[in-house]
């Protein structure tokens, strides 16, 4: 399975970037209504999106982690 990061929502669209740094605009009808900018988006084998909340979370503590060490 692919994943991508929603960077930002613009429009009717979320803007994600996958894990080379790539940008894809997708259209909010396409996402699970519950996405949000950070979310982790895995792409099932038949192009189906759902938000993987395991991974967004440590990708969410790690970004906190390093923001920590950057403010003491």
């Amino acid at each position: 399975m692919k994943q991508l990061i929603i960077d930002r929502f613009e429009n009717n669209y979320a803007i994600c970037e996958d894990g080379e740094k790539r940008m894809f605009a997708i259209e909010r009808v396409e996402i699970p209504k519950e996405a949000k900018e950070g979310d982790v988006l895995r792409i099932s084998d038949q192009g189906e999106l759902t938000v993987d909340k395991e991974e967004t979370k440590r990708r969410r503590e790690k970004i906190a982690k390093m923001q920590n060490k950057l403010w003491k």
